[in-house]
């Protein structure tokens, strides 16, 4: 038996290594397409992070300027003389700054491209010969290449938008003068030490780069360079291009990712040397082939115990013919070969499982109602509001009905069991399947509105809850129920399940002592229905 026993076991190794090794000379000719196309993927990603920063950056501050252009006090001080322009709109612009939690310059020019207002100490300027400027006399906002400040000698891009009369005469502009420091700094830390990220204006002028630091009154043109070439010409890819890597003159091939910023015009290119490509290549092939030889180790011992397992039956059997073939008495029975423990193992697994998921929904749901139980509740509401992000609007909702005890004395528990089964009925059809709604006993019921606009959502919510309870047939004309509903909200109330059912109950409570047959929200007024 050991003969056979060693033959399926060399048998069933060699048959789990062919497809293994199949799989890892695959793996490794096909690493280096997937490593290149997985780089692009990142180079194409990062770039879209960085677009998104610029445009989310230029929108949030163009808004702004159409409110400051829009705002009559701004038309009104562009028009005036300087002796009787309004002193508070230079607050005005500098309040901006708290928007932006930077302190970028805002300038308000006339029509004349003299400056009339600005955020910072220095003087003001005619800025007539600014392409930006010409821009806002033909009414169209705009954001500049990069520039040299007049005012600082600082590298800037402008963003205006032009201020018009109420004839809709262009009378000037609103600038605000976007210092590319933090943008500098913003890639630095985006970018990694193989891979860095450049940003050119539209002309091949750079904005920012994460490997090299620049001058602040220093414009470097890199129109000439392949890379920003075809970005240019372009809106959004990859090539592969022979450069320098960090200005040294040593040319090697890297591979370029570029996309336009749809808003500016300004290229993001994303660049990283195939060297590293390479050297991330041989890492991976290595930890494959350490893989393959720990997967070799392993599938050896599995084919060991496979063969041992299939081959157990045939040396039991065996082994009781051979005490048979000595005249033992007792080696005659077979029977407890003839069943398939596999067999056996899946029907007591297929059992046990039944009964689990059986037990489990008991344990989990009120008989009666077929609401969620308290113990339920309380786990899956946990959950939920542990789970909420920041701004997230969630209201616990906590129901008691009125004069219940009077259907149980007066109609019998029979009567009052079916009422309970009928409201819980109502309660599943008003809400969201993602909503938990839930008996904790008695006449008492609990919902959770998670994830809602707002607390109107909540009290229309409620109101209805109390209108249904009306509604809810007793069986008799002179036995009628209510509903008095308490209601709290995060964050107002709390964020945890304790702080809301606490601020809720107290909220029943007070439905209850005005009257019942209502609704409060925390500590809101009650509202009768």
């Amino acid at each position: 038996m050991k003969s056979i026993r060693t033959k399926l076991t060399l048998l069933l190794f060699f048959i789990a290594l062919i497809p293994l090794l199949i799989v890892i000379v695959f793996y490794l000719m096909n690493n280096i397409a997937s490593s290149i196309a997985n780089e692009k993927s990142d180079g194409i990603l990062r770039n879209s992070i960085v677009n998104e920063h610029i445009s989310e950056h230029f929108e949030r501050s163009l808004a702004v300027l159409r409110t400051i252009a829009r705002n009559p006090m701004t038309q009104q001080f562009v028009v005036s003389s300087p002796d009787s322009r309004d002193p508070l709109m230079a607050q005005t612009l500098s309040r901006t700054n708290d928007v932006f939690n930077d302190t970028d310059n805002m300038i308000v020019t006339d029509r004349k491209g003299d400056q009339v207002a600005r955020t910072d100490t220095y003087p003001l300027i005619n800025v007539e010969h600014r392409r930006y400027f010409h821009e806002a006399m033909q009414g169209e906002e705009y954001i500049s290449d990069v520039l040299i400040s007049l005012a600082n000698n600082r590298m800037i891009t402008v963003l205006e938008v032009p201020v018009f009369d109420e004839k809709n005469n262009v009378v000037g502009m609103v600038q605000r003068d976007y210092d590319l420091v933090a943008l500098q700094k913003y890639i630095q830390a985006f970018s990694t030490p193989r891979t860095r990220v450049m940003i050119t204006d539209s002309v091949g002028n750079i904005v920012a780069h994460s490997s090299r630091n620049f001058e602040s009154n220093q414009l470097v043109s890199m129109s000439a360079n392949p890379a920003v070439a075809a970005a240019l010409a372009g809106k959004t890819g990859s090539i592969d291009v022979v450069m320098s890597e960090d200005g040294s003159g040593k040319k090697e091939r890297m591979l370029v990712c570029y996309s336009k910023n749809e808003i500016s015009g300004w290229v993001v290119i994303t660049e990283k040397s195939y060297k590293y490509i390479w050297q991330e290549v041989v890492i991976d092939a290595l930890a494959a082939v350490v893989i393959g030889g720990i997967m070799l180790f392993v599938l050896a011992l599995v084919s060991a115990f496979i063969a041992e397992k299939a081959t157990r039956k045939i040396r039991a059997i065996s082994s009781l013919v051979d005490r048979a073939a000595k005249g033992s008495e007792d080696s005659l029975s077979f029977s407890e070969l003839e069943d398939d423990e596999l067999g056996q193992m899946a029907v007591a697994i297929n059992k046990i499982r039944s009964s689990r998921d059986s037990y489990r929904k008991d344990a989990e749901v009120d008989k009666l109602t077929g609401l969620l139980n308290k113990a339920t509740f309380e786990r899956l509401c946990r959950g939920k509001l542990s789970e909420n992000r920041i701004g997230v609007f969630s209201t616990l909702i906590v129901v008691d009905l009125d004069h219940f005890k009077e259907v149980n004395d007066t109609l019998g528990h029979q009567a009052g069991d079916a009422l309970l089964h009928s409201f819980g009925d109502v309660l599943r059809k008003l809400f969201r399947p993602t909503d938990l709604v839930g008996r904790f006993g008695g006449d008492e019921f609990v919902v959770l509105l998670n994830d809602i606009p707002g607390k109107e959502i909540a009290v229309q919510k409620a109101k209805r809850i109390v209108e249904a309870a009306c509604e809810t047939s007793t069986g008799s004309d002179t036995v009628r129920i209510s509903a008095s509903v308490g209601m709290a909200s995060t964050p107002q109330h709390g964020v945890d399940y304790d702080s809301l059912f606490s601020v809720a109950d107290k909220s029943v409570y007070s439905v209850k002592e005005s009257g019942r047959n209502g609704l409060c929200h925390g500590t809101d007024p009650v509202v009768r229905i």
